[in-house]
């Protein structure tokens, strides 16, 4: 009696469990770019669209990870742009080409954006090197299209181009 009271509870428990779900339902599944003193771009599949995010690198604290909601602060602002051809060859480029139509710019109005840097990155953004940073979007909100979550690892920033 007793295993089949333990084997219920167990199975109750189970069916109750919540997981965090890193996963999450958008089209930004191609490359990531970065550039700038600190832009970053994370394309669609087929390189017509993009999320940018750009961070006033003079406004922010390399001492630490850092968090940053989207409206409330005017150190970062990520943006939509989904365009009528490729661009991922734009992006980043001292030489100007010719764009594709733009389609659609979108702002995003809520949300979270966390910048992470390991220790050795770090230094090199101490030292006013270019470094590797991580950029994760949480429950990003545009006019047309939520992104719950977004991962962008060790792209490269703090260089400019020239």
């Amino acid at each position: 009696m007793n295993k089949i009271l333990f084997l219920a509870l167990f199975i109750i428990i189970s069916a109750c469990s919540v997981t965090k779900s890193t996963k999450s339902s958008h089209q930004f599944t191609g490359g990531s770019v970065g550039c700038g003193n600190f832009i970053v771009y994370k394309l669609s599949e087929d390189n017509t669209e993009y999320v940018s995010v750009a961070v006033n690198a003079r406004s922010i604290d390399v001492e630490s990870d850092q968090a940053y909601a989207i409206g409330k602060a005017d150190i970062v602002e990520v943006k939509r742009k989904k365009y009528a051809g490729k661009v991922d060859a734009s992006l980043c480029n001292d030489v100007m080409i010719d764009m594709p139509k733009e389609e659609l710019e979108e702002v995003a109005t809520s949300g979270i954006v966390e910048l992470k840097l390991s220790k050795e990155e770090l230094e090199k953004a101490k030292n006013k090197r270019p470094y590797r940073a991580t950029v994760i979007l949480k429950n990003v909100i545009f006019g047309s299209l939520t992104i719950d979550y977004l991962y962008l690892e060790n792209i490269y920033v703090g260089w400019l181009p020239g």
